[in-house]
């Protein structure tokens, strides 16, 4: 039964899970560059969409003390998911907008089935249900796996269709999730409600603006160089430039965990720093994901030049992973202030060099300025950290 466990544990189920999305990406190099262009446009405008528009709810609720959820009550709790949905379905539509590229109605639809998805499967790992939700996960990128197959053997190789499978299966997974805190939540039963004052609600919401306001920052500087691809350079670039970003933030995965782990836990952060271990074991992922694009392109003539953008791209995935451990440190010790601080003089750094290198030097111009904006995440993070009074100091 042990040996079992440690098989199926949290984090290697969630590397299976990233490896399935991740197989969905490798199959999506049946589609024409073109195509494949269309794909990750409509991906990006949804994922980024999500990011701008969810308020950044799912970390905001790792980050809540335990019990926050009962003291505040469901009313609260649903009216943040619903405004956090309407302002993902706005912020997708203009991103479609601004790429050129890309439908509408899977952008759209696709943030607001994410905007659930990650809010609400923030709630069970608040619980520490890691097991469950990244069982739904996994399935998830089973279920998209199934499509790609089917479509490509049914030889409909077309962006669009195949957008609409990721879309559909955005919203199985929402409402997976949302079957699944329910059925908790019945389990758990009414717990006794401490009354919260206005003086409470307030504090919420600055709060989550704090904390929105750097991971708005955060993915802008992840994501927004894929929507400059899609407007100056166009659909076939992005389709391979987008498979490039895709296989080195196959690496973060463990960087993730490590950071909802940290976000989750409700004791202090009194143990080692865990940092230099992500990007150790993320090294060789990397590494194996440069190769593996190598072979790709080997086998796929029209994608050969992917594996010099994940060339590029490596340094700025390992500057990632250990961003992402001491970004969750950051906010547990220093709170959502300090994160905000280093995100936006990041987002400072990357979207002027977006913008100034993107339009002439095209995917590799992306990938240079990616990882340096990577890097100074990173190091930001890192000085920031460093000043922290003490491991409890700052909003917990």
């Amino acid at each position: 039964m042990g040996l079992l466990r440690r098989l199926i544990a949290p984090e290697r189920l969630y590397m299976g899970a990233l490896g399935l999305t991740g197989l969905a990406a490798v199959l999506s190099v049946a589609l024409p560059p073109a195509e494949r262009g269309e794909l990750s446009a409509n991906m990006v405008s949804a994922t980024l969409g999500a990011a701008v528009g969810g308020l950044s709810l799912d970390t905001f609720l790792l980050s809540r003390p335990g019990g926050w959820v009962f003291s505040r009550g469901r009313p609260w709790v649903l009216a943040m998911l619903a405004a956090s949905v309407l302002l993902s379905v706005v912020a997708a539509a203009v991103l479609t907008a601004v790429a050129g590229i890309g439908s509408y109605l899977v952008g759209v639809g696709s943030a607001a089935g994410l905007t659930i998805f990650n809010t609400v499967s923030s709630i069970a790992l608040r619980q520490k249900s890691f097991m469950a939700v990244y069982s739904l996960r996994a399935a998830s990128g089973a279920v998209l796996v199934g499509g790609y197959v089917a479509l490509y053997f049914a030889g409909y190789l077309d962006g669009g269709l195949w957008s609409m499978v990721w879309l559909v299966v955005q919203w199985v997974s929402a409402l997976a999730v949302c079957g699944l805190v329910l059925g908790m939540l019945r389990r758990i039963g009414r717990a006794p409600r401490a009354e919260a004052s206005a003086l409470d609600y307030r504090a919420d919401l600055a709060a989550v603006g704090n904390l929105h306001l750097g991971i708005f920052a955060q993915m802008m500087t992840l994501r927004f160089n894929q929507i400059l691809v899609a407007r100056f350079v166009g659909a076939g670039p992005l389709g391979v430039y987008a498979l490039a970003v895709a296989a080195l933030e196959f690496a973060q995965a463990g960087a993730v965990v490590r950071a909802q782990r940290i976000l989750a836990s409700r004791d202090g952060t009194d143990g080692p720093d865990p940092t230099r271990a992500v990007v150790t074991a993320a090294l060789p992922v990397a590494l194996a994901a440069v190769l593996g694009l190598g072979v790709l392109g080997y086998l796929q003539p029209e994608y050969r030049h992917a594996w010099i953008l994940g060339l590029v791209l490596l340094p700025g995935s390992l500057a990632t992973a250990a961003g992402k451990s001491w970004s969750a440190l950051l906010l547990k010790r220093r709170g959502e202030r300090a994160t905000t601080v280093v995100a936006m003089i990041t987002l400072a750094f990357a979207i002027p060099a977006y913008f100034a290198i993107i339009p002439w030097a095209g995917v590799v111009g992306a990938a240079i300025a990616s990882t340096l904006a990577y890097a100074v995440h990173a190091f930001a993070s890192r000085a920031s950290l460093r000043r922290a009074q003490s491991p409890n100091h700052g909003t917990v």
